[in-house]
């Protein structure tokens, strides 16, 4: 698992973008939801800033961080109810993420080679060796449109949610992967749905030029 300078810099910027803003008019304190989160950000981009913050970081260290994200206690602070993901849960994601697995994250530079994913599983589609089933018929869709807004940076990894919007890869990209049984199958949903949705990427994948080598094999 990656234990990088580049892990520890996106700590500490993403810990700075929620102190610095949305947080930013409260105290730290126990007793509100606030003041934790502001305790919990603090302590993680002070452990950072001092090189002493291995990946991952045991779950017991990120309490407040873990049960405010899934309460969404301080979803409220956004500035309005579609302004909640961009403004507020995408930096709390990329923390987690970021901590409790130490991911990698997903970036503009790395976006040529998820597209490449992309492709390589619309092609897994075209040439599938059974005949689909009506989830992955239309995920061919949902994956041009993912493709297309990617490139054009329209959307930001990670979207965090399928519905409404992207309901046929939930299906495929159940439990069971559906399309396990094709080439690459798993590995293509797994790892597109990890770059897109959860905005992380391979372990494998460094820098840009290691994600280069890796997705040549799938021009």
């Amino acid at each position: 698992m990656p234990n990088t300078e580049e892990q520890r810099l996106d700590i500490i910027e993403n810990c700075n973008i929620l102190l610095n803003g949305i947080l930013k008019p409260f105290e730290q304190t126990d007793d509100t939801p606030e003041g934790r989160m502001i305790t919990q950000l603090k302590w993680l981009k002070e452990r950072a800033e001092n090189h002493d913050l291995p990946l991952p970081v045991d779950d017991g260290k990120l309490a407040s961080l873990l049960y405010i994200y899934t309460n969404g206690d301080i979803c409220y602070l956004a500035s309005s109810e579609d302004k909640v993901r961009e403004e507020v849960e995408i930096y709390m994601n990329r923390l987690i993420g970021l901590t409790e697995e130490g991911a990698l994250l997903n970036k503009p530079a790395y976006y040529p080679h998820t597209i490449i994913l992309i492709d390589a599983l619309i092609h897994l589609l075209h040439n599938a060796s059974r005949p689909l089933t009506i989830n992955e018929s239309r995920l061919d869709d949902e994956l041009e449109q993912l493709k297309t807004l990617l490139a054009e940076s329209k959307i930001e990894p990670p979207l965090m949610s399928y519905l409404p919007d992207y309901f046929d890869f939930n299906e495929v990209n159940m439990y069971k992967v559906s399309l396990e049984d094709q080439p690459n199958g798993k590995y293509l949903v797994r790892t597109v749905a990890d770059l897109i949705f959860e905005g992380t990427r391979p372990d494998s994948w460094l820098t840009p030029d290691d994600a280069a080598r890796e997705v040549q094999a799938y021009k």
